[in-house]
C-alpha cells in the first residue's frame, strides 16, 4: 500500500472555508478533496499536451488541403471561379474574425 506524503500550505480563511465546504459537499476530508484535485490537474495536463498535438495535426491537414483546393482552382477552366472563392471566404470569416480576413 502506497503511504501519503503531507503536503502543508497556508491559505486565507475564505478559501480555507471554501474548501472545507466542497470537501463537506463531496462527502471528503479536505486532504481527499484537494489531493483529487491536484491529481486530476497533472492527469489533465497530458490530455491537454494531446489535444494540442491533435490540434497541429489538424491544423497541417487543413493547410494541405486549402493549398491543394487553391491550386486545382487556379488551374480550372473557369478562371473567375478562384476570385469567387477567396471572396465568398472573405465574407464568411470577416464578421466572425476580422484578422482571418486578410
Amino acid at each position: 500500500m502506497t503511504r501519503n506524503v503531507s503536503i502543508q500550505t497556508y491559505l486565507p480563511k475564505h478559501v480555507a472555508a471554501w474548501f472545507q465546504d466542497e470537501a463537506t459537499r463531496a462527502k471528503q476530508s479536505r486532504s481527499q478533496w484537494i489531493g483529487a484535485i491536484v491529481t486530476d490537474l497533472f492527469q489533465g495536463q497530458e490530455f491537454r499536451e494531446e489535444g494540442r498535438r491533435n490540434v497541429e495535426h489538424i491544423k497541417r491537414q487543413l493547410t494541405f488541403i486549402a493549398v491543394a483546393l487553391d491550386g486545382l482552382l487556379l488551374e480550372h477552366p473557369d478562371k473567375s471561379l478562384r476570385g469567387r472563392v477567396h471572396e465568398a471566404h472573405r465574407r464568411k470569416v470577416t464578421p466572425a474574425d476580422p484578422e482571418q480576413g486578410q
